[in-house]
């Protein structure tokens, strides 16, 4: 007769804690990850922005030895 009035739950079982507190640990490895993804996205991005001038202001250009005129790398 207690479920007829509102009596018979009294709250979540210990399976659903648990189910709940793995969905969240999964959210947050989820975020985590994208993160991290995003991060080197940003860092590929960035290399390969400042890249460029790196080799054109570096001491072996300068020197004639880091860079090849043609193709074949033939002087």
């Amino acid at each position: 007769m207690a479920g007829l009035f509102g009596g018979g739950r009294r709250g979540p079982t210990q399976a659903e804690k648990d189910a709940q507190a793995a969905q969240k640990r999964s959210e947050e490895r989820a975020e985590a990850q994208e993160r991290t993804e995003m991060q080197g996205a940003q860092a590929r991005r960035r290399l390969r922005r400042t890249g460029g001038m790196r080799l054109l202001f570096s001491p072996m250009r300068r020197e004639g030895q880091g860079t090849q005129t043609r193709l074949g790398g033939g002087e």
